[in-house]
């Protein structure tokens, strides 16, 4: 049974499929990290300044990839749901000459980000199932006929997703009953993507359940984490609206612990003071910066408590038993105790996310979100108990 499951990572069955066609031989990929790097040296290059890189990135990956815009007029043409920011006909003019631009620059270096290979991957899947659709229509072949690639597909982490994975994977399966099995909670979406399912063609309207009860962690955690999200409204994977109404555990717990201090020496100092009397094996520390996760390592080994940074593939064979790191790093693990530090304003919301209110509300409003969500996930990574530390000014999003 098992030899017929294929497991993936989304962006590698991207790649697989990519690589499959001609047109990628020799290509690099870059990650998102580094595709943004690439806009900030064109806009540098171009003396460029009325555009923010990360804006035209997510413009160019969400709008432009995410609905397979081939053509300037298709783009001034396009919805641009999610994105916050509206722009006129001059303005997404003035955006598709510098992604033309940009485009070029990624081929004369012989790159492809991960959004262009899942484009990529969509065309070709979209293409193989037009063909498969014609085949099967003009002469079927009763039981031998072409096939999708697959029979069902099950989705997890549905909000991570980018509108091109999405058009990939409606390809690769023929619409039907059980094609598709997706979950995902819009409350965790914490990269940014957007996309309205329904417009992909992907019809769950009608079809989906929310479910309310978690096992993961504590009544009292998952209270306060809920708080975190504030009065934000959240979409449901299409066009409507979500909520953590309804939403309760099983388990109970003792209520989360918030604790200020003056510096972040004496920050520092709580943690392995904490961490040491709890003296537990599933502990862990995330933080909203790479430096301040440096930080908290170098203090506990200096208190003797043997702790690792998690890098982007999450703690190694060998980790030591407390786990130190960004927020980002913690999504899907959980520890039986767990302490957020560094929570301070302009640490969560960061100091470039409140720049934003005055020069680009409407992204100020998407970065917040992004921000709540992230603290969100980081809080309800706690199975029995949480404390949450700041030094000076606390994270407007604390109770």
């Amino acid at each position: 049974m098992l030899d017929r499951v294929d497991i993936f990572n989304i962006d590698k069955l991207a790649v697989r499929v990519a690589t499959e066609g001609n047109g990628s031989a020799g290509r690099r990929w870059i990650n998102d990290a580094k595709a943004v790097e690439q806009w900030e040296q064109l806009l540098a290059e171009q003396d460029e300044r009325q555009w923010d890189p990360q804006f035209l990135h997510d413009e160019w990956t969400q709008v432009i990839l995410g609905q397979g815009l081939t053509t300037r007029a298709e783009y001034f043409k396009a919805r641009r749901a999610g994105r916050g920011q509206r722009i006129g006909r001059e303005a997404r003019a003035a955006i598709w000459r510098l992604v033309e631009r940009y485009v070029k620059r990624l081929d004369e270096q012989n790159m492809w980000t991960l959004r262009q290979v899942a484009e990529r991957a969509a065309l070709l899947e979209t293409e193989r199932a037009e063909t498969i659709a014609r085949a099967n229509s003009t002469a079927p072949q009763h039981g031998n006929e072409l096939r999708h690639r697959y029979r069902h597909i099950v989705v997890d982490e549905a909000q991570d997703l980018s509108p091109t994975h999405w058009r990939m994977l409606r390809a690769m399966v023929d619409e039907g009953p059980n094609d598709m099995f997706i979950a995902g909670d819009t409350h965790q979406r914490i990269y940014g993507q957007y996309a309205s399912l329904g417009q992909l063609g992907i019809n769950i309207r009608g079809r989906s359940a929310k479910l309310t009860l978690s096992y993961r962690t504590t009544h009292e955690i998952l209270g306060m984490a809920a708080a975190l999200l504030g009065e934000e409204e959240w979409d449901d994977l299409d066009d409507g609206n979500d909520d953590l109404t309804g939403y309760r555990s099983v388990l109970r717990g003792p209520r989360p612990v918030f604790r200020a201090y003056p510096t972040w020496e004496a920050e520092l100092d709580g943690i392995a003071e904490r961490i040491a009397a709890w003296n537990d094996e599933s502990v862990a520390v995330a933080v909203p910066e790479r430096w301040m996760a440096e930080a908290v390592a170098k203090r506990l080994s200096k208190a003797e408590i043997d702790a690792s940074v998690i890098g982007p593939d999450g703690p190694g064979e060998n980790a030591a038993p407390v786990h130190v790191g960004t927020m980002y790093r913690f999504k899907g693990l959980e520890y039986q105790r767990m302490i957020l530090a560094g929570v301070a304003e302009g640490a969560l919301p960061g100091s470039r996310v409140l720049e934003l209110k005055q020069t680009d509300p409407a992204r100020y409003g998407t970065e917040i979100k992004r921000a709540r969500s992230l603290l969100f996930v980081a809080a309800t990574r706690a199975r029995d108990s949480i404390v949450i530390s700041w030094h000076g000014k606390k994270s407007r999003f604390l109770p």
